[in-house]
């Protein structure tokens, strides 16, 4: 979410030709090697020496390994949580055994628990309607050829999705399985006794089997139903990119820390087979430079070399230089732009609101909103572009947050959404690459469907970028290879398992 949200929610090189730079960095920061992270020494500068912070270990599974790091923690006095498919330890420390920990053998970095950010924003003048942006990418053309990401499973690492009111994400039938978060990483922590108790792993902290793992935001719901909407509701008018897939909903709650980001990955990984996970949506991040020491970094390279592709938001903090969600940055990962319209004449005031605000005179094709990379840096740049902008999709009942800002803007006829009296039950707007990511998530779905879900997530990614529509005017720190284009992605799949009608 962007701006006051936040408060509530918490290449193709000859695709793009480059412009003159603006003014920005001349390079992007890296952040350097040192075993406490910025945000951790911020907070141990001010803190006590009895208080206990919130930590996640990130250790070299070379040299160490997983209970040799969490005895050395427990010997210490510090509370230890592991995570069951991820090389990183969780705890509870004081300052003086944080900068213990910091020197055991093995350890790479120590990081803070700390809060991270959705990034979709409701309301606004940004206007591209799901019936519209599904035709822009192309992923209606990809349907009528029977691939509509049957049998394969999308998982949603977001606020919940709402399988019980909207038919759309029906469980668990479409959505078939809603977990959320009960515990606190310090609920769950275990301290060194005269009794040794198991440790508890970051799979441990869901509840299972829910009809509705959403609270109050609506946001991983709204997400959920732009990668797979059935459409129900709506008669077929608001169908998803990928109906055809299984969702898993993981829900993190109202606000999102980097330990719930780290246990939703542990539980992706550990039930990747039962629900045949092929992709991973995650709308969120943080700010900063790209550490790939990090552990959601470390986290998603995991399930990058497991068969999962990870798709980030890009970042809503455009449209400056080096505004890139780190996450998004990892080249693993397939880091995602939000564009606008790409149909002409645009019956909306759309492309007012959608020109690139840097003073260039140029098509309205990408949100001003959405984040920038770095001119000439090979790492600094979005992968893709995709819709974000005004994206109308799957209204969760207990989305308060979502509902009530869009409101104002749902039954506007004129410039915004326009969802009819019929819809508005079922169906809000929301903007932001929160909103684009999907696109991409849903698209990964039906690589998998045509190549019968063989694909690797390196072949995915190459599939995506290297089958864009250009964006000739654009640069590939500002857009990527261009923007998505399913049938094109699609009609390149090696192998497909069945014969496709392909322009």
């Amino acid at each position: 979410m962007r701006r006051s949200v936040l408060v509530a929610l918490l290449a193709l090189a000859g695709a793009c030709r480059e412009r003159p730079e603006v003014a920005g960095p001349p390079a992007a920061p890296r952040l350097q090697a040192n075993v406490l992270d910025p945000a951790l020494s911020t907070a141990l500068a001010s803190a006590t020496p009895a208080a206990n912070l919130e930590i996640i270990v990130n250790y070299d599974e070379t040299m160490t390994t997983r209970d040799a790091v969490s005895n050395a923690m427990l010997n210490l006095g510090a509370g230890v949580v592991q995570f069951k498919n991820l090389e990183l330890v969780a705890g509870v420390a004081t300052p003086a055994q944080i900068n213990a920990i910091a020197a055991v053998p093995g350890v790479q970095s120590v990081y803070l628990n700390k809060r991270l950010q959705y990034y979709g924003r409701p309301g606004g003048l940004y206007t591209l309607l799901l019936h519209e942006s599904v035709p822009t990418i192309r992923a209606d053309a990809v349907h009528t050829m029977g691939i509509t990401g049957k049998g394969m499973g999308i998982a949603i690492l977001d606020s919940g999705i709402d399988g019980l009111y909207n038919p759309d994400l029906v469980y668990p039938t479409h959505t078939v399985q809603n977990v959320k978060v009960i515990f606190n990483l310090s609920d769950v922590v275990t301290f060194k006794g005269s009794a040794p108790k198991p440790l508890k792993q970051g799979v441990d902290i869901f509840a299972e089997n829910l009809p509705n793992s959403e609270t109050s935001v609506g946001h991983g719901t709204h997400v959920a139903g732009i990668t797979a909407a059935l459409g129900q509701a709506s008669a077929g008018y608001y169908t998803g990119v990928a109906p055809g897939a299984n969702l898993m909903g993981v829900g993190t709650g109202d606000i999102l820390f980097i330990f719930f980001a780290l246990a939703g990955f542990d539980y992706i990984l550990e039930h990747q087979q039962a629900y045949n996970i092929k992709v991973v949506n995650n709308s969120w991040g943080t700010s900063g430079a790209f550490d790939p020491k990090d552990p959601i970094n470390k986290a998603s390279k995991t399930a990058h070399n497991r068969g999962i592709t990870v798709v980030f938001a890009a970042g809503n903090d455009g449209p400056n230089q080096n505004t890139l969600n780190p996450y998004s940055v990892a080249p693993w990962v397939i880091g995602v732009a939000a564009g606008c319209k790409l149909v002409s004449p645009d019956p909306t005031n759309s492309a007012i609101h959608c020109a690139d605000q840097t003073g260039q005179n140029r098509a309205a094709i990408l949100a001003d909103f959405s984040s920038r990379g770095v001119p000439n840096d090979p790492l600094y740049h979005p992968d893709i572009t995709a819709p974000g902008v005004h994206i109308v999709s799957t209204r969760a009942s207990t989305g308060t947050v979502l509902n009530a800002l869009d409101a104002n803007h749902d039954l506007n006829l004129t410039s915004t959404c326009a969802i009819s009296l019929t819809n508005q039950p079922f169906y809000t707007c929301a903007s932001g690459t929160s909103m684009a990511t999907p696109h991409v998530v849903g698209v990964v779905a039906l690589l998998q469907d045509a190549a019968g879900g063989t694909l690797t997530p390196d072949q995915v990614a190459t599939l995506i970028t290297s089958n864009p529509q250009p964006l000739p005017t654009f640069a590939l720190w500002e857009v990527g290879a261009g923007y998505l284009d399913a049938l094109k992605a699609v009609c390149h799949v090696p192998a497909p398992r069945v014969p496709l009608q392909c322009p």
